[in-house]
């Protein structure tokens, strides 16, 4: 499974922010909506990563409708990976994001070239270092 960088670049922009749990039913109706993927694991999320998604959930209504279907997209597939998953996925975008921008698409295109028959079911492998 790939997790796209639109959702990771917000999760990680806002890891520095201080965290506070709030449970599922002092949500808004527009935050139960936008993170509605995770409404039956909510509660059981960690208060930083609840914290990031629901800055997630403010940015929504500010975004085109196209990146607002990707970003539902996007929220569905994070919220069906396994914690150990969504660990590794952010390790692996950190390590990406350290890779030169121009040398970004090769990258990908290697590790597509190792990887070409990756399920729905599993993260990206780890991005090789330049």
């Amino acid at each position: 499974m790939r997790i796209r960088p639109l959702l990771l670049i917000f999760a990680l922009s806002l890891a520095s922010l201080p965290a506070s749990a709030q449970p599922w039913e002092k949500l808004t109706a527009q935050q139960q909506d936008v993170l509605s993927p995770f409404a039956n694991s909510w509660d059981s999320l960690l208060e930083k990563e609840q914290h990031n998604l629901l800055g997630i959930a403010k940015r929504y209504p500010k975004l085109a409708p196209q990146k607002q279907q990707r970003l539902r997209e996007q929220l569905d597939k994070w919220s069906k990976l396994t914690p150990e998953q969504r660990r590794r996925a952010r390790e692996k975008y950190k390590a990406f994001s350290k890779v030169p921008a121009e040398k970004r698409e090769e990258v990908k295109k290697m590790v597509r070239e190792q990887h070409p028959s990756q399920t729905g079911s599993e993260v990206p492998p780890a991005t090789p270092s330049p």
